[in-house]
């Protein structure tokens, strides 16, 4: 169900002090407030973020006489409005964010943005480019970056702390460190990962594993390569944790992620690689038993030897084709590509949400200070990363990859037998277009 609520943006700003003041004067806004009058319509994932760029378009407004009717989605249905209301044009949307994964699929409904990019003056610098390539099919771009994840290393900084433990800079080392746990922890299990089937959770940890082996999931031909040497070794090493090392709870082949958070947060394993959202949620204390003096967090781990990695997520805002106001509409946008609107919300001690995906602001000390440090290392970990280009199939993909995944982590089939057979199906989806 859509949840329509229209701001009259000249309702009550709260932005103060200097970050404030940049909001109220955003470099590229058209002088002389041309748009006055126009309403846009915006469809938008739920996010806290996103409410808070809600809450402060009375600054946008007063700058630009544009008003914008927020349509707020739940993430589990936020592909299917999208779909629907892009493809059957009902809603009439002018600005919507779209999730990576997404974007391919939906690139014929999207608005080139380079030439409007150009225009503003916008520096595409602004993000790293783990980010922004996301928003880019077949060399346009077609969406700017706005929220965004990166994967991070949470610890029992107590339990590390007691034994005098090292946090872990590879993922060797996360094998020594979690038996180190074990061995003094009764009880506790070292490692928390995902083996379970559903929307691809059970990969997100294993690419780090990929690309640090050296592995690819596509060649440069587009055929699959994670069935490669690199490949299979790399779902070896990830399978181990569980089924050689035994430093993963046994439950874990049937884990979700939610179900990885949730052990850790009930304070059942000492490590849990995850997105650094989630650090929220391990603080929460209605459904965590973890205090902030008892978590750590700490870059991705690496192979000894090869550069850190981390698996992003990324939404991007995009015009669509059928808006009728695409020059209003990339006001809006430029409004809110600008850092200093990232970084009031961020420093906003009413919001509790880290998502940040400007270099300026992962880099900001004010940024860091209030969250220990966290985007430092986000950005640490997006500097060399690869990502995925996901293509319009890529849906059927992570399906077979999640599917050769549990069968390998329950030993249902061996490493090569899963991954070649993925390889398999990858390639008729492939032809199937």
């Amino acid at each position: 169900m859509l949840h329509r609520r229209a701001l009259p943006a000249i309702a009550g700003a709260f932005a103060a002090g200097t970050a404030a003041a940049q909001v109220n004067a955003t470099p590229g806004l058209t002088p002389g407030r041309p748009f006055a009058g126009t309403e846009l319509k915006v469809l938008c994932v739920v996010a806290s973020q996103f409410r808070a760029h809600e809450a402060r378009l009375a600054a946008f407004t007063e700058q630009t006489g544009i008003t914008a009717r927020y349509t707020f989605v739940p993430f589990a249905s936020m592909r299917e409005s999208l779909t629907a209301e892009m493809v059957g044009g009902g809603g009439d949307y002018d600005l919507v964010i779209v999730m990576d994964q997404w974007v391919a699929s939906l690139a014929n409904m999207l608005e080139p943005l380079d030439s409007r990019v150009q225009a503003k003056a916008i520096p595409l610098d602004r993000w790293p480019e783990a980010h922004l390539r996301q928003g880019r099919v077949g060399g346009a771009l077609l969406g700017l970056p706005s929220r965004g994840h990166v994967q991070l290393l949470f610890y029992r900084r107590d339990i590390f702390e007691k034994h005098n433990i090292a946090v872990p800079a590879t993922w060797e080392d996360v094998v020594t460190t979690a038996q180190a746990v074990q061995q003094r922890e009764p009880g506790m299990t070292g490692l928390s990962v995902p083996y379970g089937r559903g929307n691809g959770q059970n990969l997100m940890v294993w690419y780090n594993f990929l690309w640090g082996r050296g592995g690819q999931l596509f060649d440069a031909q587009g055929a699959p390569a994670f069935n490669s040497a690199a490949g299979l070794q790399s779902v070896q090493d990830y399978v181990d944790l569980l089924r050689r090392h035994r430093v993963v709870a046994p439950g874990a082949v049937s884990f979700a992620e939610q179900d990885a958070v949730n052990f850790m947060g009930q304070g059942n394993a000492a490590m849990l690689p995850v997105w650094w959202w989630v650090r929220s949620t391990l603080l929460n204390p209605q459904s965590s038993r973890l205090t902030a003096e008892q978590l750590g967090f700490a870059p991705m781990p690496s192979y000894a030897g090869r550069p850190r990695t981390t698996f992003t997520n990324t939404w991007v805002w995009g015009i669509t084709r059928r808006s009728r106001r695409k020059d209003a509409a990339m006001e809006l946008l430029t409004w809110i590509a600008n850092p200093a609107l990232e970084r009031e919300v961020l420093l906003d001690p009413r919001e509790n949400d880290v998502v940040a995906v400007m270099q300026p602001n992962l880099l900001d000390e004010a940024v860091n200070a209030r969250f220990g440090g966290i985007h430092r290392m986000a950005a640490d970990g997006l500097r060399e990363t690869q990502s995925i280009t996901f293509g319009p199939e890529w849906p059927q993909i992570s399906e077979a990859l999640e599917t050769a995944m549990n069968e390998a982590a329950t030993g249902t089939r061996t490493v090569p037998e899963a991954f070649n057979t993925a390889a398999a199906t990858v390639r008729r989806i492939i032809r199937r277009g």
